[in-house]
């Protein structure tokens, strides 16, 4: 018989690769986990970490457990926010991870509108990388994940997919403003501001660009999207991103976007994941709910 407190302080240990960052996050002595772990091992018949030097890494086994562990943790939970919202009107809390484009007005504004449905709700929302919000998402540290990304089906349920062109963003009176679509080629003569390398709309414009023999020196290169926002819209450069990361920018800052004649750039695939065959907690389906909700109407 598997204990939740075992597989607790079996989950936090494989999540940081060490007891002693498990002791330190659950404030619980390293010998009690220790202990617990060891239990574990002597119940299931087989080692579940290997003790390295520097850390505690999971064995096959400990991976196969792992998986196991935090779908079922999770399911408690959302058994016990179930129960809370018969009592609270749907009191819980929703974990959302985003790459950072999203963090800036888009999220923002579709929290403040589910917030004034559902008072009761809380949010916690941190951005990252494609990779670490899949990665979030399959080990139970976010409930949602929003990126530019195929989801991996081996790590996570793609709730929700849909096309999101890699779009030029720029003033209203920009001189191509008025263009329907634009060519690569027809930023050679503009200011470019680029994120820096590592992101999904860089990484396949700078694709596109070698393709065609196009070479861009950007005027600003950063890796905050508000900022490139800004100062594409106060300097009248052109810089990359979706329509969604346009929604609820003040007047003074406002961009439009504009695609590119390049199948390539309007084949990027936004998804909304949850993790894998995991039971969810009305505050999370709501959420999720109202977060499709709001990619349709912009989009």
């Amino acid at each position: 018989m598997l204990h939740g407190i075992a597989l607790r302080y079996f989950v936090e240990v494989a999540r940081t690769g060490s007891l002693a960052a498990a002791s330190e996050n659950l404030h619980v002595a390293v010998s009690a986990i220790s202990r617990q772990i060891s239990k574990l091992e002597e119940d299931v018949g087989t080692a579940l970490f290997e003790r390295m030097p520097r850390g505690m890494v999971l064995t096959e086994s400990g991976e196969r457990l792992a998986e196991h562990a935090r779908r079922a943790l999770l399911e408690g939970d959302a058994v016990l926010a179930e129960i809370a919202t018969a009592k609270a009107l749907g009191h819980g809390i929703v974990r959302i991870g985003c790459t950072e484009g999203f963090t800036r007005s888009f999220l923002p504004h579709v929290l403040a509108q589910h917030h004034a449905a559902a008072p009761h709700v809380h949010f916690n929302l941190r951005s990252g990388t494609p990779s670490q919000v899949e990665q979030w998402v399959a080990t139970g540290e976010a409930d949602l994940g929003l990126a530019f990304s195929s989801g991996d089906p081996a790590k996570v349920y793609v709730q929700y997919s849909a096309q999101a062109p890699v779009c030029a963003l720029l003033d209203p009176g920009h001189p191509l403003a008025q263009r329907r679509s634009l060519t690569l080629a027809d930023l050679r003569d503009y200011p470019v501001a680029l994120l820096e390398r590592g992101n999904t709309a860089r990484q396949l414009f700078d694709e596109c660009c070698a393709r065609h023999g196009i070479k861009l020196e950007p005027l600003l290169t950063s890796n905050n999207s508000s900022a490139l926002h800004a100062f594409a819209a106060l300097a009248g450069a052109i810089t990359l991103g979706s329509r969604l990361s346009l929604s609820g920018l003040a007047d003074d800052l406002s961009l439009v976007a504009k695609r590119f004649d390049e199948p390539t750039l309007n084949q990027r695939n936004l998804c909304v994941m949850t993790m894998r065959d995991r039971r969810l907690s009305r505050p999370i389906e709501g959420v999720l709910r109202a977060l499709i909700g709001a990619i349709e109407r912009a989009l």
